[in-house]
């Protein structure tokens, strides 16, 4: 796979608000719209970027947008967002034509979130060290399968509503990559469910 294989496709978008936790609607709603996205592995949604209204509301300002992660060749397969109207959780979103960005390969890079499925999956009670440990070990291992070196530290525990069910996972950062780890880091991410925003990884924002 090419290092410059996969592309940001980001789409303007207009509405009035949506849940911040949108993940898995943004996702079925995309899908409605283009069953072929669904079940694959070669998209990452972002998700929708908006300005916080309220601790559960994110509030669509005109520069709102919906980013979109695919290798170059799958660009066609996702244009029929543009023009389209999703039904996000009962609030439609507008979905404009989209702009394409290269990856940038910078050392830092983030994780909104990154969740991983644990063999044997979760004890309880739950036990929060123990949880972070077993995290930290399964993430490092998934660096070093796609041959990546980099410093990984969590950055606070976040949690994801799928279909009713919470699921925890963790903010990620990254850092220390070289460039060409930058690359395969954005490509390949971490863990799971990144059609609902999870294990996508941007350029950190660093004060």
């Amino acid at each position: 796979m090419s290092l410059h294989s996969h592309i940001d496709l980001v789409f303007p978008v207009h509405g009035r608000t949506v849940a911040r936790d949108h993940g898995y609607a943004l996702y079925a709603a995309m899908s409605r719209v283009i069953p072929g996205i669904h079940g694959a592995s070669w998209i990452g949604i972002h998700g929708i970027a908006g300005k916080r209204l309220t601790p559960e509301t994110l509030t669509l300002a005109p520069m709102a947008t919906l980013r979109v992660r695919v290798p170059a060749d799958k660009i066609g397969a996702v244009f029929a967002l543009a023009g389209a109207t999703l039904e996000v959780s009962g609030q439609p979103v507008e979905i404009g034509a989209p702009t394409v960005y290269a990856l940038a390969p910078v050392a830092v890079l983030d994780a909104r979130i990154v969740v991983i499925r644990f063999t044997g999956g979760i004890s309880k009670p739950f036990d929060r060290a123990a949880f972070d440990r077993r995290f930290i070990a399964e993430a490092e291992r998934q660096l070093v399968v796609h041959g990546i070196r980099g410093d990984l530290a969590l950055c606070g525990r976040q949690r994801l509503r799928v279909g009713g069910q919470r699921v925890i996972g963790h903010s990620v950062r990254v850092g220390a990559l070289s460039p060409d780890d930058s690359l395969k880091l954005q490509i390949h991410g971490l863990g799971g469910k990144r059609t609902m925003g999870c294990g996508i990884f941007r350029p950190a924002r660093i004060a």
